[in-house]
């Protein structure tokens, strides 16, 4: 049925006459289409006729996914004490960081869970973040690591695949993968992988977890990103327009393929890209780096010219105010014009990687007393700094 069609229906019922089956129903149709209001009258009504541990869970649940904690604490503080009603107070308090009473509310809801092994599972895996976000690195690996040998799972397994990952054991997290995870097949636990071997150094074994990752998701964004740029020539080209294809939006990206472009001489692919860049991420200082970077690569100087005196956010940002200068202080004809532009800014962008660079570009056009002392200054200011490294 139509939702409309149904949201019409809906609003002619009179609720009270509905059985729970048919309220609970209804509610779950509302919470898919994110009618969470609607679905908040009907789990009102649902508390007020039963007052049982289901319905007052599922109407504090409710208050708590329209940030209405306030009153979800109230509706439990009425409530029995049992683990479900503790827990959901523990996890109000979290979300407020009040993590000391938090995890007071997690150990209560753990005393009185009984064999509820599933409830207990969630209170721990929760009690394990709390750790975590805490610094308490020993605490959340040491309980998460006795959750899956009480309970081994795909869950309790990327607990502590990921805690090793979080505080940096990547050998040891290795080591707890090929012991304990082949048998889950999934892109998540292939990714980590990755990421743990690209930590140690071993790029083949990095880019083979990789590969996994995409065989199973075929969306996977970042798994296509790093593929990219663990592959050289055609194929990092392919990898990075998959990327992009996925709404990827890394401007690193976009350097980096445009450089492979240039390599391959696919000029109209650089300027292509340039567009689509603009068009799809907008004007900012990051898509303006991209362009101008790009349009040094085709040596449209005159295009990067045109866009410097088009859009003055360039003149805020330092690494792209000296990209523009160094592109166009690399053709003759606007010398003239950069000189004026770094004695303007020379403060601004001193320090930048590529200042020596756009120096030197002019003072070889015109040996500038300016500029020679610009240049001397920024020798002396890069000696310094790798005197005190």
């Amino acid at each position: 049925m139509d939702f409309q069609k149904f949201l019409d229906e809906y609003n002619e019922l009179n609720l009270k006459t509905l059985d729970r089956e048919q309220l609970e129903a209804f509610r779950g149709i509302f919470v898919e289409h994110g009618e969470l209001e609607k679905a908040l009258e009907i789990s009102k009504i649902i508390y007020e006729t039963y007052d049982d541990e289901a319905a007052i869970v599922s109407y504090a649940d409710n208050l708590m996914h329209l940030d209405k904690k306030d009153d979800a604490l109230l509706v439990l503080y009425k409530a029995p004490k049992t683990s479900q009603v503790i827990f959901l107070e523990g996890i109000i308090y979290q979300n407020d960081g009040l993590t000391d009473v938090a995890e007071d509310k997690f150990r209560q809801a753990l005393k009185v869970a009984g064999e509820d092994m599933d409830l207990k599972f969630m209170i721990e895996s929760y009690l394990v973040n709390l750790y975590t976000e805490e610094g308490r690195n020993d605490e959340a690996l040491q309980l998460a690591f006795q959750n899956f040998q009480v309970s081994p799972s795909l869950n309790t397994f990327v607990a502590v695949l990921d805690n090793l990952i979080y505080s940096t054991q990547f050998e040891e997290a290795i080591e707890f993968y090929n012991e304990n995870g082949h048998k889950y097949d999934d892109a998540s636990i292939y990714f980590a992988v990755s990421f743990t071997y690209n930590q140690l150094g071993d790029i083949e074994k990095s880019k083979e977890f990789l590969l996994k990752t995409i065989k199973i998701d075929n969306q996977h964004q970042e798994a296509y990103m790093h593929l990219g740029f663990m592959s050289i020539g055609q194929e990092a080209i392919n990898y990075f327009e998959k990327y992009l294809d996925l709404q990827g939006a890394s401007y690193n990206v976009y350097l980096q393929l445009t450089s492979l472009y240039k390599q391959e001489e696919r000029y109209n692919d650089i300027r292509l890209l340039v567009r689509k860049t603009l068009k799809e991420m907008g004007i900012d200082v990051d898509t303006l780096y991209v362009a101008i970077n790009a349009l040094r690569e085709l040596y449209e100087t005159e295009k990067v010219y045109e866009i410097y005196k088009e859009h003055n956010i360039i003149k805020n940002d330092a690494p792209l105010l000296t990209l523009a200068l160094l592109t166009l202080s690399e053709e003759e004809d606007y010398i003239d014009f950069v000189e004026e532009e770094v004695i303007k800014y020379h403060e601004f962008i001193k320090e930048e990687y590529f200042y020596y660079e756009l120096l030197q570009n002019i003072y070889q056009s015109k040996a500038s007393k300016t500029i020679e002392k610009y240049l001397t200054e920024v020798q002396n200011l890069r000696l310094s700094s790798m005197m005190e490294e």
